[in-house]
């Protein structure tokens, strides 16, 4: 991702980082709804943000290079 010029990789460094809190979020609350306890859920939703942000960080080097 390098090969961007910054004015076009932070953009989508800020979507990528906002859809890993979207999904953060409703991990956060379907494990909360499903009667989990707060920091299991929170456990939960920091996995799901490192896992999103993981996958959109490499989805996003791939198409740059590719």
């Amino acid at each position: 991702m390098s090969s961007l010029p910054v004015v076009t990789r932070v953009p989508w460094l800020l979507v990528s980082a906002l859809t890993s809190v979207v999904i953060a979020l409703l991990a956060f609350m379907l494990k909360r709804g499903a009667g989990a306890d707060r920091h299991s859920a929170v456990i939960t939703a920091g996995a799901a943000f490192a896992s999103c942000m993981l996958l959109c960080l490499a989805v996003l080097s791939a198409a740059v290079s590719g």
